[in-house]
């Protein structure tokens, strides 16, 4: 796990030559489009593309931020006027971030239905129908697909409790641990009934918090970097199909590489 985390955060999907290459291709556009001029196939397929792309790389910043923000909880005073308590500051966030880790999966199912061309509607873009599609089946997408779905599915139903239920996520089988959850119960009394605790007690939560932390930032990195590992091998081998394609677009609309019209 710990080779796993380290070897991912040398790779930011934002800096995949994948992207980077669609960002070189994109910006010259972004005139052309203010001024909806008619572009060709081949720049309106980099757009599409781009667009994917980019939306999947936001998805890791956004990763990055949730965890970041978790473990950075403001002052007592200025949480108190906000009117929340230190677990309502980590449970929002860490409902953002697993909201957004899920969302991968949805991400890299669109990334490759675009890239392939495949036209599957998006309602129906699901992980079997892609990787049975004749085009993508005997390429090795279907392998990463999976590879990110193992990171992701153990989080789906705790997502979908959330989006569809309201149930918030328990951060002791989050983290597998026995006793994050309490501190729900004492920051709520605290938060409501400070006059009533003891200095010692609330030394000893604050405290409990900065164990909380270190165990839900190191949990968060494993989450980030496996995910992050699996995404950035999709993206490599995608490359090739991507190029692929953009170079027969480009071919369709000169009518040849040396024949321009």
């Amino acid at each position: 796990m710990e080779t796993i985390a380290k070897s991912a955060k040398m790779l930011e999907v934002a800096s995949h030559p994948m992207i980077r290459e669609l960002l070189d291709l994109v910006v010259p556009l972004i005139p052309k489009e203010g001024r909806s001029e008619r572009l060709s196939c081949s720049d309106s397929y980099n757009l599409e593309i781009f667009g994917m792309a980019g939306a999947l790389s936001q998805s890791f910043e956004l990763l990055e931020r949730s965890r970041n923000l978790i473990i950075s909880i403001p002052s007592g005073k200025y949480l108190e006027g906000q009117n929340i308590n230190h677990y309502d500051w980590i449970e929002y966030h860490i409902s953002t971030f697993l909201v957004t880790f899920v969302t991968v999966r949805d991400e890299v199912l669109q990334l490759v239905n675009s890239v392939f061309c495949l036209g599957i509607d998006p309602r129906h873009c699901s992980v079997a129908v892609v990787t049975t599609n004749k085009w993508v089946m005997d390429t090795t997408i279907p392998k990463h697909l999976k590879a990110i779905e193992n990171v992701i599915s153990s989080h789906r139903t705790t997502r979908n409790l959330l989006v569809h239920r309201g149930k918030t996520p328990s951060l002791n089988i989050w983290f597998k641990s026995a006793n994050l959850d309490q501190l729900r119960i004492f920051a709520l009394a605290v938060q409501h009934k400070p006059e009533k605790i003891p200095e010692e007690i609330k030394t000893m939560l604050n405290e409990a918090y900065v164990v909380a932390l270190t165990q839900i930032s190191e949990g968060l990195d494993a989450e980030i970097s496996q995910l992050k590992t699996a995404v950035w091998q999709l993206l490599t081998d995608l490359h090739n199909t991507y190029s692929e394609r953009r170079s027969f677009l480009s071919f369709v609309r000169t009518g040849g590489p040396h024949d321009p019209q």
